[in-house]
């Protein structure tokens, strides 16, 4: 196989290990619930925000996002 055939190979199984931005979202969202629960809802809601984030980034890879989704 080509170098050039290897590179777009790799290109597409990249692509494919991608999560929808929005359904990163969801899972962000549900984390950082469960993350407020276990502490009584008792706490600053974007630590618990960010908290999620790093979590769920780390559990999918940096790789595997896509870009950013900002609801309506």
């Amino acid at each position: 196989m080509s170098e050039e055939n290897q590179e777009v190979q790799h290109h597409q199984v990249d692509d494919e290990s991608r999560v929808p931005a929005e359904e990163r979202y969801c899972m962000i969202a549900e984390a950082a619930y469960f993350i407020a629960e276990r502490s009584g809802f008792e706490g600053d809601c974007e630590a618990y925000w960010l908290a999620a984030e790093c979590e769920i980034d780390r559990m999918l890879g940096a790789a595997a996002v896509d870009s950013p989704f900002i609801p309506d």
